[in-house]
């Protein structure tokens, strides 16, 4: 099954071919802020240069969230496009899940987090065995010292690893839950989000409505706050919404 998997939910530019867990290629482009500029040619240049064409792709799948949210809408519109007028099936991973995926080392605790700011995170639980992951703790955003206290509820002794954001400025706040020998940060490479595992999970992932996909922010768009207080609305999901506005 030939995957096209592609990501734009952080600064980090990610689009991959794979079939099952073979890797057929991968292009990448790091630190940049033009993914609606880039996100086209390179999945172009990577299609031609594998001697494929779009029609010949089994699936699309894409990183549905968390993210930032500009970029994700930049992705998953391409990815829902290509399927809708393909008539291709259509799947989302998780962005924490994909940075967890991409951890190769085994039997340990993997916080996959992104930083939301002000000690707040975007960030699941997994622990990984023997190449299989398992969700200890949903997806979701967390304030810090909250988020230690659940894995420190967890009670499972295994090495713990941040994979994702840059951690090193919260050594205070992880310490007061873990000593310095019972977490790291996960390899400078594996806190990349790479296309390439997007495509590896996406083999076994549900297959979704092109039409009704929607990303996975995690939590209220700057947009639907405004929205909030000037109508006094409560907050509806998030097809009610659209349509709303």
């Amino acid at each position: 099954m030939k995957v096209l998997s592609i990501t734009t939910a952080t600064d980090h530019l990610s689009v991959a071919l794979t079939d099952g867990e073979q890797i057929i290629a991968e292009k990448n482009e790091l630190g940049m802020h033009n993914h609606a500029e880039r996100l086209d040619p390179l999945i172009d240049e990577l299609l031609k240069q594998n001697q494929l064409t779009l029609q010949e792709i089994d699936r699309f799948a894409v990183a549905q969230g968390p993210g930032s949210y500009t970029g994700l809408r930049i992705s998953i519109t391409t990815a829902k496009m290509f399927a809708s007028i393909l008539n291709k099936p259509l799947v989302g991973i998780s962005t924490l899940k994909a940075l967890a995926q991409g951890v190769t080392s085994n039997r340990e605790i993997l916080i996959s987090e992104l930083d939301a700011r002000n000690l707040n995170f975007f960030a699941g639980v997994y622990l990984k065995e023997d190449g299989q992951l398992k969700q200890l703790l949903a997806d979701g955003h967390y304030n810090l010292s909250k988020l230690l206290d659940k894995v420190a509820q967890l009670e499972l002794d295994y090495p713990i690893v941040f994979v994702g954001s840059d951690i090193t400025n919260y050594k205070s706040e992880i310490e007061a839950f873990f000593s310095p020998s019972q977490y790291r940060q996960a390899a400078a490479e594996e806190n990349i989000l790479h296309a390439t595992n997007i495509g590896k999970l996406a083999v076994d992932e549900i297959v979704q409505d092109p039409d009704l996909f929607l990303p996975r922010y995690l939590r209220r768009t700057q947009a639907e706050m405004d929205w909030h207080r000037k109508t006094g609305k409560d907050f509806a999901s998030d097809s009610e919404y659209v349509e709303e506005v």
